[in-house]
């Protein structure tokens, strides 16, 4: 890590918000759906509120460390044997979730562009192209995300707008759905759809203004976590509860319903290829961190001569779910809601430990 380019704080910021929103052009929406009823958008508040909280925490715990990210800090801090589980649980969530992203999007693609054509020679692609922005490390992939940033930003704004005519917002109510108690232990529990902030506790050492690091994840969060909101909304209102349950791929749905007069209509095969491209910087980001957090955990010198195992391993877990609804459960219900516990209650314990350790060091003199 020590040896790969530094990147700017912008850069930095941009990766972020690319890594935390993209999930929207796929199922999150029903997903959300499935948490709040007909207040899914209250549990992205609840569950960003909850992500920030836990940031906060990795902040702590790698102030703690200034020389280190948050592999080098939690070993530092749990020893060898918690520090080393916990590096691997941060492995998990980051490699699953760029397994399952893989999948999540060929199968977009597959839906909605090439249906004649064989998954894996999609996924395949997918694989190739973005493994091959990994290869040329974290300074081009931050780069290209911050010149993309625009895209992913219009793209949102612009499909929200658009879809404006075709949304009823009465039918968020009750405003409440199952229950405040309810929304809140959903929201809380399912923290882990913004564990990518984690990101930015695994390039610290990478970080041009390693200082400003909390200010941008804060800002980070409050960007992606808006846009969620926003787009979670929109969808509400234009599918109502509980039709909304039942929407597969809620982003190129929702762009198959913007009519803009006889001349301009089927626009949604222009939103899916910017949606290729923002998945592609997504996957290059997870990926990235994936192998970045293995190469501090065996303290290698370079991370690239793990890239052909790994884009092996990725391309054969994303072909394990049988369909594409196993696969965004295995997402959301299972990564989603426990990768909360490793992302945010782990750096917890570290942080306690640590502060235990310096206080009985403190007695000792």
């Amino acid at each position: 890590m020590a040896t790969e380019k530094k990147i700017g704080i912008r850069e930095a910021i941009a990766a972020t918000i690319y890594f935390l929103s993209t999930k929207l052009l796929i199922s999150f929406p029903q997903h959300m759906a499935e948490m709040g009823e007909t207040a899914a958008w209250i549990v992205i508040i609840i569950s960003f509120i909850t992500a920030t909280v836990g940031f906060l925490v990795v902040m702590a715990l790698i102030r703690r460390y200034p020389t280190m990210n948050i592999v080098e800090a939690s070993e530092e801090a749990g020893g060898s044997v918690l520090g080393i589980i916990a590096s691997i649980g941060y492995f998990s969530f980051f490699f699953a979730t760029t397994v399952l992203l893989i999948r999540e999007f060929s199968e977009t693609v597959s839906t909605a562009l090439l249906p004649r054509t064989p998954l894996s020679v999609i996924m395949g692609v997918f694989i190739i192209s973005t493994f091959s922005a990994v290869h040329m490390g974290l300074g081009a992939i931050a780069g290209t995300a911050l010149i993309g940033m625009p895209l992913i930003t219009v793209t949102l704004i612009l499909l929200n707008f658009l879809l404006l005519p075709q949304s009823n917002f009465d039918v968020i109510f009750p405003l409440f759905g199952p229950g405040l108690r309810t929304l809140i232990s959903r929201g809380i529990s399912h923290s882990g759809i913004a564990g990518e902030i984690l990101f930015l506790g695994v390039i610290a050492n990478n970080l041009d203004g390693r200082h400003k690091m909390q200010s941008a994840g804060l800002i980070s969060l409050a960007v992606a976590g808006f846009f969620m909101v926003m787009s979670t909304l929109t969808y509400c209102a234009v599918f109502p509860y509980p039709l909304s349950l039942h929407i597969t791929y809620p982003g190129y749905e929702s762009s198959t319903l913007i009519y803009m007069g006889r001349f301009l209509q089927r626009i949604e095969v222009a939103f899916v290829f910017l949606w290729v491209i923002s998945a592609c910087i997504h996957i290059a980001l997870s990926g990235y961190t994936a192998v970045a957090i293995v190469q501090n955990i065996f303290k290698l010198p370079s991370y690239r001569p793990l890239l052909p195992a790994f884009a092996v391993l990725a391309f054969t877990f994303a072909l394990a779910p049988s369909d594409i609804p196993q696969a965004m459960h295995v997402d959301f219900m299972i990564v989603k809601t426990y990768g909360g516990l490793v992302v945010f209650v782990m750096p917890l314990i570290l942080l306690l430990i640590s502060r235990l350790r310096s206080f009985a060091k403190a007695d000792r003199r």
